[in-house]
Parts: C-alpha cells; structure tokens; sequence
C-alpha cells in the first residue's frame, strides 16, 4: 500500500514496494541529503497511479492510460515501479537501485553527461539499459542512438539486453508485443517513433575515429568499457560540435540530452587507458551535495552561465564522473573474497585489481617507487568520509581523523579549530588546459592528509573564494601556495584582505629584484612598499633546487610511513610519478602531479618552513617520527650491549683479568679462602696439573662416586 507524503509542492511514495528504493532514500538520508526522498517523486497522486499494478493482468484501459502518463511525466516512476530486470535463471525482477544507479538516473533527468565506474556485478550496465529503454519508449522521436563497445559481439549483447528489458514491460509498452517476430540486434527499431539503435565498432585508427559517429543526432549514446577502446578519445571530439548542437536543440525541445559511458578502470600501460584517462582527470567528480542544488544552481554549474561579478570566462561543464565502490554498494567481504579467489584460479588477478578494486596501475621501470609500495598504498586507499561543494561547483573530499575540539557551531565540524593545518595550493597555468588547481589539507602532526580537492575549471576569482571558504572551515590552517605564475595573483588578493597573515611566509627569502621607492613620506606610497616587501615572501617558489628538495622528502616520507599515503588523488597522482631520462621526477606523459605537488608544499614547509612557532605549529609534537625515534633509541641501547670480539678493547676488562690470571697461576682459579681452598672446595695440590682443571680425589677418604651419591640424598 502507498504511502504518500506532501514535501513542498511535490508528493513522494514512502510506501513503495521497490525496497531498494527506500533503502537508497535511507542511505542518502544518513549521508546528510536533505533532498534524500527525490528517487520516490509521484506526479499524480490524485489518479492514484501509486497503487495500481502496472502489470496485473486485468489492468483496464484508464488504468494503462494513468500509469502511461505518469511514466511520461516522471522517470523516476518508471524506474521504481515499472521497469524490470531479465535475470538468467531468476526470471524478471524489479529494477534494483543503489546509490551509483541513483546518480546515474538523476544525471540523466539532468541531462548531465557521465562516465560510470563501479564494481563487476553490482548492476552498472543494467542502470544504463533502464535509462536506454526509458529513452527509447517515451523520450524520444526520429533519432538514431549508437552503441559502442570494444568488441562487436559485446556491443550486440547489449543491444540484446536492452531488447530483452523492453519486451519485459507490460504489453501495452512492448512496441513489439503484437510483432510475429522481435527485431533483430544490428537494427533494434521503435518503428512508431522512428527511434533505431545502431551498432558501432571500434575505430582502426584516428582518422577514422574522428569520424566514426557521422550521420548521428547524438541526443545520447552507450559506450561501454570506454577505457579500452582504441581511439576513444578522437571519437568524442570529432562528435563534440554535433554533441553540443544536439543539446541545444533538445533543451528547445524540451527534452533530456545524456552521453553515457560505462567502464572498469582502464591499463594505464595502454595508449587507450591513457587517452581516457586524460578525460578523466579534465572530468569533474560527481557529489551526492549535488542532490540539494536547486534548478538555477545547477543550471549556473553546468552551462557556465556568469555569476555577475566579472568571472565571465567560466567553462561550462557537461560531464562528471560517478565512482562507488563495492562497500558504497552494500556488497561485503564474502563478495569480495569470491571474487578474488575467482581471479586466482583464472590468473587474472590484474583484472581483480581494475575490475573490483577499482585500482588504476602501471607496471613502467620508469616509475618512481617500486611495485610493492604502490601495491601496498592502492590497496589501503580510503574512500572519503565527508563531502563539502564549495561555492556549489567544487568538490572537498575530507576524511576522518581525530577530532578533539570540532567546531560545533559550523555545517562542517570536520576539522579540529586548535590545529594549525597546513593547506597546500598548486594553481594551473591556464583553466581548462589540462592542469588542475589541487588544495591539499595535511595534518601538521601526523601528517594524514585530511582534505583534498582539485579542478581544471577554478579560475582566479573561483579560487579566492575557496580560499574564504577555507579560512572559515579551518579557523587556525596556514596556506602554503605556489607563488609561481599564477599564484602571484593570489597573493595580491591576498594582500588586500584580513587572511594576509594567514598566508605562510619566509622573511629569509628573496625571490624577486628588489623594489625600490624614492619617497617614503607618503603613506599609500610605504604601504605599497611594505606590500610589494611582503610578496616576496609568500608562499613557496619552486625554483628546481626546492622542486628536487620536496620530491627527496616525497620518497622518504613514502618509505618510511607509506601508511599515511591514502586518500584518493594523492595516490592516484603519486601512482603517475616516473623519473625521466634527464632524472627530473615529473608525472608520466599525459598525466598530472598537480596534487601531489600541493601536498609537497606542506610537508615542505612543515621540513624546511622558518619559525613555525609563528602559526603555532610546535613539531615536537610531530607523532609521525615517534616509531622511527623510538626504534632508533633502542637500536642505539643495543648496540652498547652488543661485544664484537673482532675489536681490541681500550682497556683491560674483568674477562681479560680472570683469562690472563688463569694462564698465569696454571689454571688455578682466582679465589682462595684462609683454608687453602678454591670456591669449588679444593686445595691447589689436588689439581691434576697434566689436565690443567681436573681434580683428583678430594680429601676426607671418599671417592667422587661416593660424594655424588651424598649429594643426592641430601637433595631429597
């Protein structure tokens, strides 16, 4: 029975019968979405839709005509109440939803494009079928969809999967239902709305990959394992001018526009991981904070509409990338366990990795740490604990770590107010040319990163107000940029406004000409010049003496306490070092250090930074190098206890003594009582001196058996 509560305008379905539904609300729910219930939106609650079955066998007409406007209206009805899953050998079951099939829907009721990664075997390509036949019945009329995967055979399966999920529909929606024959795989057609999938192979080289989708409206299209098809990346952009044309022209239309792409992680040793991979690391991350945007916000995020204060060279974004992992997915370790001794029975424990782990790799000798270590480090990475959107675009990741005094007044009490954290900031070049703005958070004291964020669309002004936003999550953090290029920038901002001393900065260095200033009697004209006197010291200037500096404590820190490498960019950026043939360390071609090079800044201002105790940061509390001190204490005590004999002493010692007054007195111990006896009761003249120590039969008449025999009776 349905359960029906008003929010607002709107009306929601708390008593679906779609359990999975409600659990993915609950999730959300405890996540701190204030929007958590959107997924159980009815439109009309009044035809009362919400209880009637859409597949009972004596549904009437003006029940088909209710369930038929409300699937229309509100996908999300579909989805939860109508849409099934052919499962082999479990017959048809209700669309099962969990928090990466939630995103992926509402992306496409946003017509936000996306790439979605997640597990083998937790329903990503089925999310993506659902979304397909949703399109395909109500969405839209007179296109062609392509489907692309790297293999023809598996680009057919899911156009087979996608036939079967719409012939499992009830009657009244299976355009085929009265059709002697279902249509066949390479030309799947809704004949009544003119609606085709096509399939498309893989291209053989560039040229032809530019061209590939020609002939396409491109409202959308399925390109499954993207990561591994051969020239995937010359395929989008020779599509994107028909791409953005085809979204144009269905926002006028008043339809939804979504490209969608599935994959495991691709092998970053391969030409195809790495051209994929370069999207990824342009793609913003999805954040679940999204679900709380309104319309307008969501609209100024994604079109890159001006925010009205000059920002006009705002990129839009079109695209996020969705990763859950299998925990975010409500799999356990018996899953993962099945998985992995599946994968060494096969020998695949490299598809293990990608493919359930989610872990990106490279083998390369050229890499800068050895295998083991990056092993070790991707299998302990941490998903984050917490998510900030920062000015609504820009995703914080922040993760959990000992708190003992949070700010309970904040919305973001993540963070200790006593703790002088250190925020490193790496600025790009220029926005949208592949670099990334990446802030890092580190923990002056234990060195745990605890914060992390990067973007290739933070402008100049974007990134002054991260800045703000920051100073107020974190009340005592201490911001060591880059001062190169762009960070100069900052720093003027910076000058103007109370974070000024906030800024970490070093009085010793010079690092630009000196300027000088005639008239001092002027009082704008001294605080200029206490300004420009000021510049020069802040922040760090990466000259290549501090790069080479930096990237040294980069590889001790990754030795000696490679446990505290585990949050998601620093690894996926540390994973990209190699040491070129020139010896520069530097992340491999194509790819980016911009966050790792954000987290040198701190431990390098944590190493080499001038009186720290300025910004209260007191190292002896560094609880980092208490292992390796201890250990060191304690293999410096050893050592004293430890006698090489293969060294002459400085002085005679009390071995030396008894050996030389054995060898001297023939054999004789040192110890002699009034009596003439030794501490073993026997006289000199009683010593065999033909065996040096042995002694012959001791005095009173008994022989040593006898003496034997009485001290065991008296040991009774």
């Amino acid at each position: 029975m349905s359960k029906i509560i008003k929010i607002g305008n709107k009306y929601y379905d708390f008593g679906t019968k779609n359990a999975s539904f409600l659990l993915t609300a609950s999730e959300l729910k405890k996540l701190g979405i204030k929007n958590y219930y959107f997924m159980l939106e009815v439109k009309y609650p009044n035809t009362g839709v919400q209880d009637i079955d859409p597949y009972k066998r004596d549904i009437t007409p003006e029940e088909m005509g209710k369930v038929l406007l409300e699937c229309k209206a509100n996908p999300w009805y579909f989805f939860r109440e109508v849409s099934h899953v052919v499962a082999r050998g479990l017959g048809e079951l209700p669309l099962y939803l969990h928090r990466a099939g939630c995103a992926a829907i509402w992306c496409f009721m946003h017509s936000i494009d996306f790439e979605l990664v997640q597990p083998r075997q937790t329903y990503k390509t089925t999310v993506i079928t659902a979304i397909m036949s949703y399109m395909v019945l109500f969405e839209y009329q007179n296109v062609d969809i392509p489907y692309m995967h790297k293999t023809e055979k598996r680009c057919t399966d899911n156009v087979g999967i996608l036939r079967d999920y719409i012939t499992a529909l009830p009657s009244y929606m299976n355009p085929w239902a009265n059709n002697k024959h279902l249509p066949g795989l390479q030309s799947l057609k809704y004949e009544a709305h003119g609606v085709s999938i096509a399939t498309v192979s893989a291209a053989k080289s560039e040229n032809v990959a530019s061209d590939k989708m020609r002939g396409f409206s491109l409202f959308t299209w399925f390109v499954d394992e993207c990561e591994f098809i051969p020239y995937m990346k010359a395929v989008i952009d020779g599509s994107n001018p028909t791409i953005v044309t085809a979204r144009q022209s269905a926002k006028l239309a008043g339809i939804r526009s979504c490209m969608m792409y599935a994959s495991t992680p691709g092998d970053l040793e391969t030409d195809e991981g790495k051209d994929f991979q370069h999207i990824i690391d342009n793609t913003p991350r999805f954040n679940e904070a999204m679900y709380d945007l309104t319309d307008d916000e969501l609209e100024k995020m994604f079109t890159g509409a001006d925010d009205g204060e000059g920002d006009v060279e705002q990129l839009p974004l079109t695209m996020v990338y969705i990763e859950f992992d299998y925990k975010q997915l409500r799999k356990d370790e018996k899953y993962l366990r099945a998985q992995y001794l599946e994968a060494v029975a096969k020998n695949t424990l490299a598809e293990y990795r990608r493919g359930v782990l989610l872990q990106r790799f490279r083998g390369a000798d050229s890499a800068l740490f050895d295998q083991s270590s990056i092993d070790y480090i991707q299998n302990h990475v941490r998903r984050p604990d917490h998510t900030v959107l920062i000015e609504k675009k820009f995703t914080l990741f922040i993760y959990s770590h000992e708190i003992q005094h949070p700010d309970i007044n904040s919305n973001t009490p993540y963070f200790d107010v006593d703790i002088p954290y250190l925020i490193g900031i790496d600025i790009a070049g220029a926005r949208g040319a592949g670099d990334n703005t990446a802030i890092v958070v580190t923990h002056p004291y234990t060195l745990q990163v605890v914060a992390e964020l990067k973007s290739p669309y933070i402008g100049l002004f974007d990134l002054m107000r991260i800045v703000i936003a920051l100073a107020k999550m974190i009340p005592r953090g201490i911001f060591c940029p880059e001062t190169n290029n762009m960070g100069t920038s900052l720093i003027d901002f910076v000058q103007e406004t109370q974070l000024e001393y906030r800024f970490y900065r070093d009085p010793r260095t010079d690092l630009t000409q000196n300027i000088t200033i005639e008239d001092n009697s002027n009082a704008a004209i001294a605080e200029a010049k206490r300004r420009a006197n000021e510049k020069r010291h802040i922040g760090t200037f990466v000259t290549e003496k501090v790069r080479n500096a930096m990237f040294e404590l980069l590889k001790r820190y990754v030795k000696d306490y490679k446990e505290l490498f585990n949050t998601e960019f620093v690894v996926s950026d540390l994973c990209n070092l190699v040491r070129q043939k020139n010896g520069k360390i530097a992340a491999a071609s194509g790819e980016h250090d911009d966050v790792i090079m954000a987290y040198n800044h701190t431990i390098y201002v944590l190493n080499y930074g001038y009186d720290l105790t300025r910004y209260g940061i007191d190292k002896r509390l560094c609880t980092f190098e208490k292992v390796n001190q201890v250990l060191t204490q304690y293999e410096e005590s050893e050592a004293e206890n430890v006698i090489n004999n293969m060294l002459p002493y400085d002085t005679p010692t009390m071995y030396e003594e008894q050996l030389l007054n054995d060898l001297t007195n023939g054999g004789l111990s040192s110890y002699v009582d009034a009596s003439g006896r030794d501490d073993l009761g026997y006289r000199p003249d009683q010593y065999d001196s033909s065996y040096g120590m042995k002694p012959s039969e001791p005095d009173g008449g008994y022989s040593r058996s006898e003496l034997s025999f009485f001290a065991n009776i008296n040991s009774f």
